[in-house]
């Protein structure tokens, strides 16, 4: 059962079923209750801990042909944080494992290994590039139906089908209701169909509303990234690269026009300046996550954990190295190095590294692992 693909695709279905649907009703009840139903995210972890049990079993399982480079990375990662939480209890009477695990480090370390470890399980179970393929279009079928509400709620602007609903910040993001997968599906589908040649020109474009409308900088940037790495003329390259470093340069000038445009961003410039409203803030998370950064011994430098989760700086490099430490960032860069292979498939690293992205939603990552092995079987044969 643990190694056949069709197990996982069921598992898969239930959880992603549940995950929307939930994500859904909390978004419901905060429109229209004031409430957002949290208790619902309880169901979540729940399915997702049965499922990373399920993927600890099949690597054990599949031990002999799973990559020994996953096993190294998802090994060093875990011990990473075994070593960082026995120190933390030595220096702490008021250390609690149970609070880590729901709350802080070791909730993170879950959420961020699991998908490591089943990047290694998936490609190898039976039948994995067919159920793959078929969970895949399922998933890009409710994608494109909620492309429906998204342009439904920027035209009749549907408080329900807003991407921060009753923030007045731009963006519609349909059914969906959570702040970082909201560019990251959007994204890696209009990837996927890049490199896909069953998938039709025109669910490319289609694909490509969404980014457009859901009003995050993320959804621009890989908007941005995709089309700009499907430019085949090098000549062509060179000047859209030199248009956007020109745009990037005079960024600083240009702000203070463009936000008048937008409430929402007129009063965050008025109250952060331009580099709060081009970093929605990240700039300042980062100031106070690394204000003490001259005083951290090089334990902390080289394995992390001088901030405890949820703290963080909302961007993937920065975030990894503050729990994991350089030893850490270093091994996960190894790992996507090894893993992904080509630069067209690491356009939502590359995004995560900017904004809050693929690596903070442990379902965003797994749909990217499936992904990016449908690419590299379909493509690669590999």
């Amino acid at each position: 059962m643990f190694e056949s693909a069709r197990f996982y695709y069921w598992a898969l279905v239930v959880l992603t079923s549940y995950f929307l649907m939930s994500r859904f009703l909390q978004k419901l009840s905060f429109v229209y209750l004031g409430n957002r139903w949290i208790e619902l995210k309880i169901g979540e972890v729940v399915l997702f801990g049965l499922l990373y049990l399920f993927v600890i079993i099949s690597s054990w399982s599949l031990r002999k042909k799973i990559p020994k480079y996953i096993f190294f990375c998802w090994v060093s990662l875990i011990l990473i944080f075994f070593v960082r939480e026995f120190y933390t209890w030595l220096e702490s009477d008021q250390y609690s494992l149970v609070k880590s695990f729901t709350k802080n480090q070791g909730y993170y370390t879950l959420k961020f290994t699991m998908p490591l470890l089943f990047g290694g399980v998936w490609p190898v179970l039976k039948e994995s590039k067919f159920y793959g393929e078929w969970f895949l279009r399922n998933l890009l079928f409710f994608l494109i139906v909620n492309i429906l509400f998204i342009v439904a709620g920027f035209i009749f602007k549907v408080p329900l089908f807003e991407s921060y609903p009753l923030s007045g910040r731009f963006g519609y993001s349909g059914l969906l209701y959570h702040i970082s997968l909201y560019s990251d599906l959007y994204g890696i589908f209009l990837i996927f169909s890049l490199f896909n040649k069953t998938y039709s020109k025109l669910k490319g474009i289609v694909l490509n509303i969404p980014l457009l409308l859901i009003g995050q900088k993320a959804g621009l940037l890989y908007f941005l990234l995709i089309h700009f790495l499907a430019i085949s003329s090098r000549a062509l390259k060179a000047l859209v690269f030199s248009i956007g470093c020109i745009l990037i340069f005079f960024a600083p000038s240009l702000i203070p026009t463009i936000v008048k445009f937008s409430p929402f961003y007129s009063n965050v410039y008025n109250k952060h300046g331009v580099w709060g409203v081009i970093f929605s803030l990240r700039n300042e998370n980062f100031l106070s996550v690394f204000s003490g950064f001259d005083l951290l011994s090089m334990s902390e430098i080289l394995f992390g954990g001088w901030k405890v989760y949820p703290v963080r700086v909302e961007m993937m490099i920065f975030d990894l190295f503050i729990y994991f430490g350089a030893v850490g960032l270093i091994i996960l860069i190894f790992f996507f190095w090894k893993y992904v292979k080509t630069l067209k498939l690491a356009i939502p690293i590359i995004v995560a590294c900017f904004s809050g992205g693929v690596h903070e939603v442990t379902f965003g990552m797994l749909i990217y692992i499936i992904v990016v092995n449908q690419v590299l079987k379909i493509n690669y044969k590999n």
